[in-house]
């Protein structure tokens, strides 16, 4: 692509010179860029990305788009100061990678809680009615018929990745792209999801995380409502398919209206809910162990469910993803099939079972809210004590450490403090955060609640407690593939070490004994 017409996306045409530049890339990591790349330097959250302009340009870079008025004047080939590098990325991307999402229909799924979950079962029927699906979730991505991790530790990845997903979507013949949007993404501070041309905008909930970055919650709030203003990005007569949007919110929050407010007044605005009234409702919801079974009535008729899926959380994550593949015109009773088959989402409530006599569950749950959904329906089903073995994230959120941690002292009997990723931070004192919370919650440090930073050893230590009817809870990792030390990740799998640990106890194939 011609560097003006990439750079008119971003600026006013008449400043804008160098139109014989072709641009081969549009790349923000300097390790990254090739001959022909457009080098986009911003200020980053541990480095600024201004430093390595010239390594860039050394690499082979012909242009920067920067913000920093210090290297003004200083940089050897044709470059653009704008307000905002971060936010002029996902323009660019767009730009550069010809408007993907304007070529197929795309969904953003966004919430505290149940994203990931809501993104792969909104994949699922939608494909029982016919359509080809891509996926960027936290989990995993898809194109078509290939599914492989998401291994970048980004729910939703950087723009010039998430436009390259899109193009190659639409290569591999995608009808629909379903995206997973977190609340950073979608930020007018980071913008990071600009020029993907959503149709459909889903709410599963909101409660309250990264606070460090948003501010305050009413930030947040409108943060991920963005999603639903984006509706109006993309609009027009000449494809037809892209002319119909979509709200759609959980009615049982108490926050979706401001949510259907935000979307554009040509919107349809759909609902689904368990207690509330709604347009898609689940009704005789029963929760068990083994799974989920409710009746669910919609717009497009009624259907009883069975699902394998544990939690009865997952009865909402169901019928946003119904409403949706409902909505796109997916016969019900086909969804409702596909959604049956599904055993799980990798990392969510993934039961680890090697014959042990007590249940141990992974889960990704890392917000106040979700540790309070999740243990609320948990606690009833345990025949036994409540274990949980969590930590919390350096660098983010502090004040939801000792409500993570009271939170968990309420609904568990035992209550193991450890690592999550306490990156450049004292791993101790996030500990000790999360402690005091479990403390005003009754808990004893050394009793009922124990330190124990290393966190396989931590594992190990609730195995041991455990007696037979328990139920553990592996909390705050769930899918994720290491844990980040400093600066540095290191390697993990939640799954794989707890049942290292049960073959340890002598249960299992991997039993050492």
């Amino acid at each position: 692509m011609r560097l003006h017409d990439l750079l008119t996306t971003v600026s006013d045409p008449a400043h804008l010179p160098y139109p014989d530049l072709e641009i081969t890339a549009v790349v923000y990591d300097s390790r990254a860029v090739a001959p022909g790349a457009l080098f986009v330097a911003y200020h980053g959250f541990h480095t600024d990305g201004h430093r390595y302009i010239p390594q860039a340009i050394e690499r082979g870079a012909v242009a920067v788009v920067y913000e920093d008025p210090a290297w003004d004047d200083r940089i050897p080939v044709p470059a653009l100061r704008v307000p905002n590098a971060r936010v002029a990325l996902a323009p660019l991307a767009a730009a550069f990678y010809g408007y993907p999402g304007r070529q197929m229909r795309v969904i953003g799924v966004t919430g505290t809680d149940g994203k990931t979950t809501t993104t792969f079962l909104t994949s699922v029927a939608l494909e029982a009615g016919g359509a080809i699906t891509g996926m960027v979730g936290t989990v995993d991505f898809k194109i078509a018929g290939r599914m492989w991790a998401n291994d970048s530790r980004q729910s939703t990845p950087e723009a010039p990745e998430v436009q390259a997903l899109l193009r190659d979507m639409v290569t591999a013949s995608c009808t629909h792209a379903v995206i997973e949007a977190t609340s950073h993404a979608l930020s007018a501070r980071w913008n990071r999801l600009a020029g993907s041309a959503f149709d459909v905008a889903v709410l599963t909930n909101v409660t309250q995380e990264h606070l460090d970055f948003h501010g305050t919650v009413e930030q947040y709030r409108r943060d991920k409502a963005r999603l639903f203003e984006m509706l109006a990005e993309f609009r027009d007569d000449v494809t037809p398919f892209k002319q119909r949007k979509i709200a759609i919110v959980n009615a049982d929050d108490p926050h979706h209206r401001m949510f259907l407010d935000a979307a554009p007044a040509y919107a349809e605005r759909l609902t689904y809910a368990v207690h509330a009234d709604a347009d898609v409702r689940a009704e005789d919801v029963r929760s068990t162990r083994d799974g989920l079974s409710f009746r669910v009535t919609t717009p497009w008729g009624s259907a009883y469910a069975r699902l394998r899926l544990t939690g009865d959380f997952n009865v909402w994550n169901a019928l946003a993803a119904l409403t949706v593949a409902c909505a796109e015109g997916a016969p019900l009773d086909a969804c409702v099939a596909a959604l049956e088959r599904v055993p799980g989402v990798r990392g969510r409530m993934e039961r680890i079972d090697e014959g042990q006599p007590f249940t141990v569950l992974v889960d990704y749950a890392h917000t106040p809210g979700a540790f309070e959904k999740l243990m609320g329906i948990v606690r009833p089903l345990t025949e036994g004590q409540l274990i949980a073995v969590f930590g919390s994230a350096g660098e983010r959120d502090r004040a939801k450490r000792p409500l993570q941690g009271e939170i968990a002292g309420r609904f568990c009997d035992l209550v193991v403090l450890t690592d999550e990723d306490p990156r450049l931070e004292d791993r101790e004192a996030i500990i000790a955060d999360i402690a005091a919370g479990a403390e005003s919650a009754g808990k004893r440090i050394g009793e009922t609640c124990l330190c124990i930073p290393d966190r396989a050893l931590a594992i190990r230590t609730a195995f041991a407690r455990a007696r037979p009817g328990d139920i553990i809870l592996l909390l705050g990792k769930g899918h994720e593939g290491s844990i980040i030390y400093g600066t540095t990740p290191a390697p993990w799998n939640e799954a794989a070490e707890a049942r290292r640990a049960l073959a340890e106890l002598g249960f299992g194939s991997q039993s050492v004994f």
